[in-house]
C-alpha cells in the first residue's frame, strides 16, 4: 500500500503532522511519499492508493482540482484554522485514523463537481473543474459588472453586481455562504448561484437542479472566471461561460457517517465561518 502525503508548509503545525503520520504508517511498513511543493501534478498521485492532505480546506480542495476526478480518496488533516472538509485536527487522533485508512475501514464520501468553460467567438479557450465554487467576477477597480443569466436555454435575468457564484453543496459553506447564500447538504442534486452585492433588491440566490446548464454572457470589460479560487480565465466583452455539472467526481474519507452535521453545529456554536 503506498500513501502521498500533500504537506501545506505555510500552515503552522503542518510539519507535525507530516513527521508523525510518516512515522506511524512507516513502522506499519505502509510505502509513504511526501509532496512539500506547491506545483505538484496528477501524474505525482498516478500509484497512489489513498492521499492524506495536511493543510486546510484549502490544500483538499488544490488536490481535487490538480486530480481532476481521478478516482483517489482524500483524508483531510487540518493543520490550520477549523477545516470544513477535513477529518482530523489533533494528533491523537492519527493513531486511530491511520489504523482505519490501512484496513479500508471509512466511509467513501463522493463529492459532485462544476465544470466551466469559456467560449470566445463560438471557440471555446479555456476550461476548468472546482470541487466548491466557479466564481464570476470583477478582476480590479470599483466598476462592477454587468452580465446576463440564462439557463437551459431560457432567459433568467440581467445583472449588475460584484460578480456571482456558482457553487456545489460542497461549497455552500465557504464563499457562498460569506455571499449571502444557503447551506445545503452534501449529496443535493442542485447547483447555488448566488449573486455578489448585486444592485437590486430583487437579485437573490437560485437553487438549480444540477442537470442544469447555465451560460453567463458577459457585458462588461476586465472581468474573470476562477475555479477554486485558482485557474484565472480573464473574460472579455461578449464571452460566453458555461457552468454544468461536472463528469468528474471528488472522493473524499469520512470517518464518522455524521461529520457533516457535527462540523456545522459547531462552526454555528463557535460562529466560525
Amino acid at each position: 500500500m503506498k500513501i502521498t502525503l500533500v504537506v501545506n508548509i505555510t500552515k503552522p503545525d503542518a510539519m507535525v503532522f507530516k513527521d508523525a503520520i510518516e512515522t506511524y504508517l512507516t513502522e506499519r511498513g505502509v510505502r509513504v511519499s511526501s509532496i512539500l511543493k506547491a506545483d505538484y501534478e496528477r501524474s505525482d498521485f498516478s500509484d497512489t492508493d489513498a492521499i492524506v492532505s495536511i493543510g486546510g480546506d484549502g490544500t483538499m480542495l488544490r488536490i481535487a482540482g490538480v486530480l481532476r476526478g481521478q478516482d483517489t480518496a482524500i483524508l483531510g488533516v487540518n493543520a490550520g484554522h477549523l477545516g470544513y472538509l477535513t477529518e482530523v485536527s489533533q494528533l491523537d487522533q492519527i493513531p486511530e485514523a491511520m489504523d482505519r485508512l490501512i484496513k479500508h475501514d471509512y466511509i467513501r464520501d463522493v463529492r459532485t463537481m462544476l465544470h466551466g468553460s469559456v467560449r470566445r467567438n463560438g471557440e471555446v479557450i479555456a476550461r476548468g473543474t472546482a470541487l466548491n465554487e466557479i466564481l464570476v467576477s470583477r478582476s480590479r477597480g470599483i466598476n462592477v459588472m454587468r452580465f446576463a443569466v440564462s439557463c437551459d436555454g431560457q432567459n433568467l435575468s440581467n445583472y449588475i453586481a460584484d460578480g456571482m457564484i456558482f457553487a456545489t453543496p460542497t461549497g455552500s459553506t465557504a464563499y457562498n455562504l460569506s455571499a449571502g447564500g444557503p447551506i445545503v447538504a452534501p449529496g443535493s442534486p442542485v447547483i447555488i448561484m448566488t449573486p455578489i452585492c448585486a444592485h437590486s433588491t430583487k437579485s437573490r440566490p437560485v437553487v438549480l437542479s444540477d442537470s442544469s446548464r447555465i451560460e453567463i454572457r458577459i457585458e462588461s470589460e476586465k472581468e474573470i472566471v476562477a475555479y477554486d479560487g485558482e485557474n484565472v480565465v480573464e473574460l472579455e466583452k461578449g464571452d460566453i461561460v458555461t457552468v454544468r455539472k461536472a463528469n468528474e467526481l471528488t472522493t473524499l474519507i469520512k470517518l464518522r457517517k455524521s461529520s457533516f452535521l457535527e462540523t456545522l453545529s459547531k462552526k454555528m456554536d463557535n460562529d466560525i465561518w
